[in-house]
C-alpha cells in the first residue's frame, strides 16, 4: 500500500497528503480496526464512496507472490494472512487472485479489530497452543516484525523482490519445526 496516497489522490483528485495524513492519527487504527465504517475514508477526503469497479481500481491491490507458491508451502504448514486493512477491500483481490483458496486462515484487521503493530494482532497464531518456535510471519512493516519477534515468533521482512521466499522455504524444511 506505500503508493496507495498518491493512486488515490490521482484518482480522486485529491492532495496526496490528505490520504497519508488520515493515516498518521487516531483514524488509522478505527479505520483498520473496523470501529468506523469503510465509508469514514471516503468521506473523510470528501468524495463519493466509489462503487466497487471503481473502489478497486483505486486500490489497484496484487499480491507479493504467485499463489502456487503458497499452495506448495500449504502442503507442509498451515498458511494464514493477517492484514492491516478493510476486508471490504481485500476479501475480493484474494478471490480474484487465487489466494483464498490456498491459504488456511485469513484474518482482517476491519473484522478482528486487532491492528498491527499490537501484538493481539499476531497472537492468533498462538491461540491453540502452537509454540511461537513453529511460526514464522512475513510482513512488510518493521514495527510489524517487532512486535511478532517481541511474542518469540520469526519474522521476515519482505522486499519488492521475492527473496524473502527463500527464507520461508528454509524455515518450512527445518528438521526442528513442527509441521502439518
Amino acid at each position: 500500500m506505500p503508493t496507495f496516497p498518491a493512486r488515490a489522490a490521482d484518482r480522486l483528485g485529491v492532495d496526496p497528503s490528505a490520504v497519508r495524513d488520515l493515516f498518521r492519527g487516531s483514524f488509522r487504527d478505527d479505520y483498520w480496526g473496523g470501529r468506523v465504517p469503510e465509508s469514514a475514508f471516503w468521506h473523510a477526503l470528501g468524495v463519493p464512496v466509489p462503487d466497487a469497479s471503481d473502489r478497486m481500481a483505486i486500490l489497484n491491490l496484487r499480491p507479493r507472490i504467485d499463489p502456487a507458491r503458497v499452495a506448495a508451502w500449504r502442503e507442509v504448514a498451515d498458511i494464514w494472512i493477517i492484514s492491516n486493512h478493510r476486508h471490504e477491500w481485500l476479501q475480493p483481490v484474494l478471490a480474484q487472485t487465487g489466494l483464498a483458496d490456498v491459504v488456511d486462515h485469513v484474518v482482517i484487521s476491519s473484522i478482528g479489530g486487532h491492528v498491527k503493530p499490537d501484538p493481539a494482532a499476531w497472537a492468533v497464531l498462538l491461540a491453540d497452543g502452537t509454540a511461537a518456535k513453529d511460526v514464522l510471519i512475513v510482513d512488510d512493516q518493521p514495527r510489524n516484525l517487532e512486535a511478532a519477534r517481541s511474542l518469540g515468533i520469526t519474522a521476515v521482512a519482505a522486499g519488492d523482490d521475492d527473496t524473502w521466499c527463500t527464507e520461508v522455504d528454509r524455515f518450512l524444511a527445518a528438521p526442528t519445526r513442527a509441521t502439518r
